[in-house]
């Protein structure tokens, strides 16, 4: 008989009501044994404590606004995972709470079995088993932190994959990015170990506004103050050079066809 998985959702939300995916995620066809939602707005949780029952809790977590919102997203995460003994549950289910499941969201994107499902933040399913030895347990803090959980599963040979089954995002187009945020993607990039034709093209990739550049000043301000970058830097620089040179391999191939 196969034994049945045993499933720990977490929902962090800084001011987006989680209603409507705590029920997306209850009606999933596979059952989910516990659902933490970590709150960082004292309104809101006053609004939801009232809906909390046996297998559905609600955690308030006082936030510094100071902090970017990744790390404060990832602060709410690790507050809410702190009351709970991970080694209970084979998988983790992160979700953002704008986001909708599917009802058959789980039971497909498990049938892949890889080590993390799903490249975005808003809904990522993760092995509980890796989630530990990779990250000790704990959501890191910081701006761009889902992207930092991607490539450190990927560094290290985890299997990465993308969903089999999306999940449905209900925010709105369009949102606005201040500036700063443009900034902080240009850091990030220097500190994932972003080589430079790689870090601006993907800044000029983005929907053409005036604060494009900034992700550049960004990625310029973290080499002239040789920030510390994460871990896997080096893995990616490599990486990204290999692409490179590819690349030109087969540029000069065709033009010389």
């Amino acid at each position: 008989m196969e034994k049945e998985l045993r499933i720990l959702a977490v929902i962090p939300t800084l001011d987006d009501d989680p209603t409507e995916t705590i029920e997306s995620i209850k009606a999933q066809s596979v059952d989910v044994s516990k659902i933490l939602v970590g709150v960082g707005s004292r309104k809101l949780f006053e609004e939801l404590i009232s809906k909390a029952s046996e297998n559905v809790e609600f955690v308030y977590v006082k936030l510094d606004f100071r902090q970017s919102s990744g790390a404060r997203i990832g602060h709410t995460i690790n507050a809410a995972l702190a009351g709970v003994k991970l080694q209970d549950y084979d998988y983790i289910l992160r979700v953002d709470a704008d986001v909708t499941l599917p009802r058959s969201f789980l039971a497909t994107n498990l049938k892949v079995k890889a080590d993390m499902v799903g490249r975005f933040g808003f809904a990522v399913i993760l092995k509980t088993f890796s989630f530990i030895k990779l990250l000790k347990g704990s959501w890191p803090e910081l701006f761009g932190e889902d992207t930092y959980v991607v490539h450190t599963y990927l560094s290290h040979g985890y299997c990465v994959m993308n969903y089999a089954l999306s999940p449905i995002l209900r925010r709105k187009s369009g949102v606005f990015y201040s500036w700063q945020d443009h900034f902080l993607r240009g850091v990030l990039m220097y500190k994932l170990g972003y080589e430079p034709f790689h870090a601006f093209g993907l800044a000029l990739d983005i929907k053409a506004n005036r604060t494009n550049i900034f992700v550049i000043f960004g990625y310029i301000s973290a080499v002239i103050k040789q920030m510390e970058q994460f871990e896997f830097a080096n893995w990616i620089f490599r990486k990204q050079l290999r692409e490179l040179v590819n690349m030109r391999k087969l540029t000069l191939n065709i033009e010389q066809s």
